[in-house]
């Protein structure tokens, strides 16, 4: 059996790191999706996340498997939310799922609902008691593992610099069970 784990990222990560994001980006472009297909996340996106030590790694027998940031301050492109509502819209203290991807080596394994799993975890081992994140609309597999994992689609959040810039919004709020 592997010993799955994560782990904080540090800066000699970035290599691996930008390889999987490299990835990533020809999936999504091969899957007809606008999301991803600028410069946008790049090197500079995950320097600041490690130095904000927000940049997550899932470790398979101590190799990297994926990367994604867990964000510990509110989001700013989520205080305005159509077609709905969050939940506590007042608590500002969540965490927020971004950039997450698995390497190609990994793909087919169902890492990444296990490593949403994981961070939904780490949130509550951080003291949050709610984690969100957004997703483009045709980013079915995105969509497919908040539900399975209780997250509730909120509505519609818009992010900055895309010009298909609409993104669902999902939240899930820590119960004990989840703890």
């Amino acid at each position: 059996m592997s010993n799955i784990a994560i782990r904080l990222a540090n800066l000699k990560d970035l290599p691996e790191i930008m390889q999987i994001i490299a990835d990533a980006k020809a999936r999504l472009k091969l899957a007809g999706s606008p999301q991803w297909q600028g410069t946008y996340p790049n090197k500079e996106s995950f320097t600041n996340d490690i130095e904000k030590k927000w940049s997550y790694l899932l470790t398979v027998d101590d190799k990297i498997a994926g990367v994604a940031a867990l964000m510990q301050i509110p989001e700013t492109t989520y205080k305005d939310i159509e077609q709905g509502s969050w939940l506590e819209a007042n608590n500002l203290h969540y965490t927020t799922i971004h950039r997450i991807a698995i390497s190609d080596q990994y793909t087919g394994q169902h890492l990444a609902s296990l490593f949403f799993k994981l961070l939904i975890q780490e949130s509550n081992r951080l003291g949050f008691n709610q984690v969100r994140f957004d997703t483009h609309r045709i980013n079915f597999a995105m969509q497919h593992i908040g539900e399975k994992l209780g997250f509730q689609k909120r509505g519609v959040i818009y992010v900055q610099d895309y010009a298909d810039n609409a993104r669902l919004a999902y939240q899930l709020i820590l119960t004990n069970s989840q703890k």
